[in-house]
C-alpha cells in the first residue's frame, strides 16, 4: 500500500487485492492528470474499448480552497462509466459496481447532485416545460433524452455508490478501514499498516494544469477568432475545445472548460478582461471555468439560449450547495432566441439546437463589414450522422425524419470560418460528415489524438492562440481601453484633460518581466490595460494579482514614496505609461488632487488586505474607499452580531476569536470579520470576535449593500464564511 502524490492535491492510493483503486481529492482535470502519471491506461479486452482507472473518489471537505473549487467529480465519474466500462449494458467492466464517492455528507451530497444535472440535464418533461418549451418540443426532446439514457433516468443515488465518513472508522473494502481525523485529514488502514491523507492546501498552493502552453499575445481587431482549445476531456496535452470572439476590441469566451484562467493567463487576458460567455452546455468540458468566471470584479454576462441556462442555473447551484438565485448574483443572465439572429450591439449570434446527452447548442456569429457579413460557426458536442439516423423509425419512441433534416441542415450552415467537434462515439459528431461543408475554412476539433489522414482532407486543426481575422480593426483599441478605464476613474474630466494622459505610450511587458523592484521611486505610473501583475506586497509578505484597471505607483507618486513591493508581469501585460510629471500636471488641472490625496490612505489599506488586494479595478477600489467608514470598539467589545452583515476591517488593536467561550483563533492586521456572503444560506455561526487587550481597536467598516455588487469579494467572502462553518 502507498499513497502517491500525483498533483498538488491529488493523491493515488491503490490496494488491487481488495480491488480499491482510489483517487484522493478531486480537483478539475484530476484524469489528465492520473493520465500524466500513467495510473489511467489501454487494457486489452477483445473487442471492448477499456481504460483501468480509479473505481472510488474521496472527497476535499472543503468545497473551495484557495478561491478554487476542490470537488469536480464529473468527468472521473464518467470515465469510470464510459471509459472503463461501469454503465455500458454488456461490457465486461460492468460488474454490477457503480462509480464511488466517499467524503463528508455535505460534499457528498453536493457531488451526486452536481453529477447528475452534468449527466442528464433536463431530467423530466416538467423540468423541460420550466425551461420555456412547448409540448411540440417536449416531445421530441424527451424522446432523444431516453434514446441517449436507454431509456431511464436513474436517480442520484442510483447513479453512484457513497460512503460517508466521520470521526469513526468505515470498513471500505474488506480489512480496509477510512477514518476522518481532523479537517481534509484521513487516515487509511490495511493490514496493520497506516497511511494518512492530507487534502489540505498551503497558503500560497494552487492546483495545477495538466499541460504546458506557450504565451501568446493576442491582437484585438474588430471581429476576430481565437481558437483556445481543440482537445477533449481527456486530452491530456491540451485545453478542451473553445474560442475567443473579439468583437469591437473586447472578449468574449465560447464556453469555459477545465484551467480557462490557465489558457486566458497564456494570452495576456484576465478574468475582469472578459466581457461575456457564450454557453454551448454544461458538461464539465465546457462548464467548469465558469468557477473561475465568477471571480472578475464585475458580472460577466452569460449568453444561452433558456434550455442550456435553465440546466447551468441547476448545475452551478448543486456544486456550490445553494439554491439556483447564486447563478444571477456571480453573472448577469442574458438570453437568447434559439435559431434566429439576435443582435448584440453590432455582433449578431443565432443559436441552433444540437442533440446530445443534456441541453445543448451549436452557435454562428456573424459581423457586418466592409465586404458584407462575416461569419463564424462553433460546433460544439455535436452528434454524428450514423448515431443520429439510428434514433430514426416510425415507433412512438423515435425520432422523425424532418427532425433530423432540421438539425442537419443547421450544421450544415455557410461560414467563413467553422469549427466542429469530430470526437466520434455515441455522442459526438464525424468528421465524414463534412465531407463536402461549404464553409471557407473548417476546422477539425474536440479530439485526443491527432487527425488521421482523412481527416486531413475534410479539415484542419489550429495551435493553441492562433488566430483568424475575419474584419480588422482601423481603431487603436487599446488607446479606447485606457480611455474608459480613465473615464471610470475621472467621470467628470473633460476629454481634452484626459487626452494629457491618453497621449502617453503604451508598452508592452512579456511573461516574468520585473515592473517595478521593491523600494523604488517611481517616476511614471502604470496603467494595466490587459494582462496579469503580481505584487508582493513587502511589509507582510502577501501576494495579490492585478489585473486590467490597477495602476502600478499612483498612490506613491501623489505622496512621493518608494513603492512598498515587487510588481512582475504574471503574462503578457500591456500598460500606459504615465510620467509622474504629466500624471500630477493633469491632477492639479482638473482638482483631483485634493480628492484623490484624501482617500489615498484608505485605498492603498484596502489593497493590502486578501479580500481587496486581487482581481479589483483600482476604479473599483475608488468606490470602495469612498463607501467605507472608521470606527472603534473598546476592549470587552463585541463586533456587534456575531458575523456581520457588514464587513469589519482591523486597523489597529488586538481581536480575539471564541467558540462556546473558548478561544480558538485571532484576527492580525488587515485580516476582516464578517461580511456575509449574498450566495450563502444564512446559518447562525457559534462565534464571536472580542476587543482584547488594554487598547481600542480600530476598524475599517464596509456596508453589505456596497460588498454584494462585487462578485469576485463576494466569493472570497464565501471563502471566509465557509472555512469558519465547516471549523465551527
Amino acid at each position: 500500500m502507498n499513497l502517491v502524490k500525483v498533483a498538488t492535491g491529488l493523491f493515488w492510493l491503490e490496494i488491487p487485492e481488495r480491488d480499491l483503486y482510489l483517487m484522493c481529492g478531486c480537483p478539475m482535470d484530476s484524469i489528465k492528470h492520473l493520465e500524466n502519471k500513467k495510473f489511467i491506461h489501454r487494457v486489452d479486452c477483445d473487442a471492448y474499448y477499456m481504460e483501468s482507472g480509479p473505481n472510488a473518489i474521496l472527497l476535499s471537505d472543503l468545497a473551495v480552497q484557495n478561491g478554487y473549487f476542490c470537488n469536480l467529480a464529473e468527468f472521473p465519474i464518467l470515465h469510470m462509466m464510459y471509459k472503463q466500462g461501469m454503465a455500458l449494458p454488456g461490457h465486461p467492466g460492468n460488474k454490477g459496481n457503480k462509480p464511488w464517492l466517499i467524503g463528508t455528507s455535505e460534499q457528498v451530497n453536493a457531488q451526486k447532485q452536481y453529477i447528475f444535472r452534468g449527466n442528464y440535464g433536463l431530467a423530466s418533461p416538467g423540468e423541460f416545460k420550466n425551461a420555456g418549451c412547448d409540448n411540440v418540443q417536449i416531445e421530441s426532446m424527451w424522446k432523444l433524452k431516453m434514446k441517449f439514457n436507454f431509456n431511464t433516468i436513474l436517480d442520484p443515488e442510483e447513479l453512484v455508490d457513497t460512503t460517508i465518513i466521520n470521526e469513526e472508522p468505515v470498513e471500505l473494502r474488506p480489512d480496509v478501514f477510512l477514518k476522518r481525523t481532523g479537517m481534509n485529514c484521513y487516515s487509511l488502514t490495511y493490514n496493520n499498516e497506516t497511511i494518512d491523507i492530507d487534502l489540505n492546501l498551503g497558503q500560497q498552493e494552487l492546483y495545477e494544469p495538466p499541460y504546458q502552453l506557450l504565451p501568446r499575445k493576442v491582437k484585438k481587431e474588430y471581429f476576430s477568432i481565437i481558437h483556445i482549445g481543440e482537445g477533449n476531456g481527456w486530452d491530456n496535452a491540451r485545453p478542451c475545445m473553445g474560442s475567443i470572439i473579439c468583437f469591437e476590441g473586447k472578449i468574449y469566451l465560447i464556453d469555459a472548460g477545465p484551467n480557462i484562467e490557465y489558457s486566458l493567463d497564456a494570452l495576456g487576458i484576465s478574468v475582469n478582461d472578459v466581457e461575456g460567455i457564450f454557453h454551448t452546455h454544461i458538461h464539465d468540458d465546457h462548464f467548469a471555468g465558469l468557477t473561475y468566471l465568477i471571480m472578475a470584479d464585475h458580472k460577466i454576462k452569460y449568453y444561452a439560449v433558456e434550455s442550456v441556462m435553465h440546466t447551468a442555473r441547476m448545475k452551478l447551484a448543486a456544486l456550490m450547495g445553494h439554491d439556483e438565485s447564486i447563478f444571477d448574483t456571480v453573472l448577469d443572465p442574458i438570453l437568447l432566441e434559439c435559431h434566429s439572429w439576435n443582435d448584440l450591439n453590432g455582433l449578431e449570434v443565432k443559436p441552433m439546437f444540437s442533440p446530445h446527452p443534456v441541453e445543448t447548442t451549436i452557435f454562428y456569429f456573424r459581423a457586418l463589414g466592409e465586404d458584407g457579413y462575416k461569419s463564424y460557426g462553433h460546433l460544439a458536442d455535436i452528434i454524428s450522422s450514423k448515431v443520429f439516423k439510428s434514433f430514426l423509425g416510425e415507433n412512438e419512441t423515435d425520432l422523425s425524419q424532418s427532425f433530423y433534416d432540421d438539425v442537419w441542415k443547421s450544421y450544415l450552415e455557410y461560414a467563413d470560418v467553422k469549427k466542429i467537434d469530430v470526437g466520434g462515439g455515441m455522442v459526438h459528431g464525424a468528421a465524414e460528415d463534412f465531407k463536402h461543408d461549404p464553409s471557407d475554412i473548417v476546422i477539425l476539433s474536440h479530439l485526443d489524438r491527432h487527425l488521421n489522414d482523412e481527416e486531413e482532407t475534410i479539415g484542419v486543426n489550429v495551435d493553441f492562440g492562433s488566430a483568424h481575422v475575419l474584419i480588422p480593426a482601423s481603431t487603436d483599441y487599446s488607446k479606447i481601453h485606457a480611455a474608459e478605464m480613465l473615464r471610470l476613474y475621472f467621470p467628470k474630466t473633460s476629454q481634452a484633460h484626459l487626452d494629457m494622459l491618453l497621449d502617453c505610450p503604451i508598452v508592452d511587458f512579456s511573461p516574468e518581466t520585473l515592473i517595478v523592484e521593491d523600494s523604488t521611486r517611481l517616476d511614471e505610473v502604470f496603467l494595466v490595460l490587459t494582462g496579469k501583475v503580481d505584487y508582493v506586497f513587502s511589509d507582510t509578505g502577501t501576494f495579490h494579482e492585478m489585473t486590467a484597471g490597477s495602476t502600478v505607483g499612483l498612490l506613491n507618486g501623489l505622496w512621493n514614496e518608494p513603492i512598498r513591493g515587487t510588481y512582475r508581469a504574471n503574462a503578457n501585460v500591456e500598460a500606459l505609461v504615465i510620467p509622474k510629471d504629466v500624471f500630477l500636471s493633469f491632477m492639479t488641472k482638473t482638482n483631483a488632487l485634493d480628492h484623490i490625496k484624501n482617500m489615498s490612505r484608505i485605498i492603498f489599506d484596502l489593497q493590502s488586505t486578501r479580500l481587496f488586494g486581487s482581481r479589483i479595478s483600482n476604479s473599483n477600489i475608488v468606490h470602495l474607499a469612498q463607501k467605507t467608514t472608521t470606527i472603534e470598539l473598546l476592549p470587552g467589545d463585541s463586533i456587534p452580531d456575531g458575523w456581520p452583515k457588514d464587513l469589519y476591517i482591523l486597523k489597529k488593536g488586538k481581536v480575539e476569536i471564541f467558540s462556546d467561550n473558548i478561544k480558538i483563533g485571532r484576527l492580525k492586521k488587515w485580516e476582516s470579520w464578517g461580511g456575509y456572503p449574498v450566495f450563502s444560506i444564512l446559518r447562525e455561526l457559534n462565534i464571536e470576535a472580542r476587543i482584547a487587550g488594554h487598547h481600542p481597536c480600530e476598524f475599517y467598516k464596509i456596508s453589505y449593500d456596497v460588498l454584494k455588487e462585487i462578485p469576485v469579494v463576494q466569493w472570497k467572502l464565501f471563502q471566509q464564511w465557509s472555512y469558519w462553518e465547516a471549523h465551527y
